[in-house]
């Protein structure tokens, strides 16, 4: 087991049934450092699969494809994440057999681990389960929602009409005006 921070792609990248996780950059240059031969998988063909467990259950899912390692340079150890680098939970989840799927469901909290597999997938490695990410809850239903405009809106719809009335006297009056003067 690795110590690495898996985390949001950014602190408000979640849906009421999607969750986007930040890349595991620089995870493959760790785990060689630390644990892995690099003979056992190079970076060409090793990949990292996402695993999900909802808050309260003992099931593990996993995201339905895997990903490859992603870049980690020189210079910086956090390049520039962009969405299409993002791993995305959700809306289902596969079960590790790959004979179900399970729905994310809004307000669930669910915790990821990467693992590392080579090119024959075989588990090189894992990491901790993450602290679980809390889908957002359901969307208020608009038949719940007040539409009562409040005291004003009909003395508002009173003013709105008196001054459209005397714009159109003003503009009649001015055509009016101008209309003489060239006769």
């Amino acid at each position: 087991m690795q110590d690495y921070p898996v985390s949001l792609y950014y602190p408000d990248s979640r849906l009421s049934t999607v969750l986007w996780l930040r890349p595991a950059y620089c995870l493959y240059e760790q785990w060689t450092r630390e644990d892995l031969d690099p003979s056992q998988a190079s970076r060409k063909t090793a990949t990292i699969e996402v695993e999900v467990k909802p808050e309260g259950y003992n099931h593990t899912y996993k995201i339905g494809r895997k990903f490859p390692i992603p870049y980690c340079g020189p210079v910086t150890e956090e390049p520039l994440i962009t969405k299409d680098l993002a791993y995305e939970v959700g809306p289902t989840l596969v079960c590790l057999q790959e004979n179900c799927t399970k729905a994310v469901l809004p307000g669930r909290g669910y915790s990821a681990r990467y693992l590392l597999y080579n090119q024959i997938q075989t588990l090189l490695a894992a990491t901790n389960w993450s602290q679980p990410f809390h889908t957002r809850g359901l969307p208020i239903s608009f038949r719940s929602m007040d539409v009562a405009f409040g005291g004003l809106s009909g003395g508002l719809v009173a003013v709105i009409v008196l001054l459209s009335i005397t714009v159109f006297l003003l503009l009649g009056a001015a055509w009016l005006i101008v209309a003489g003067w060239q006769q």
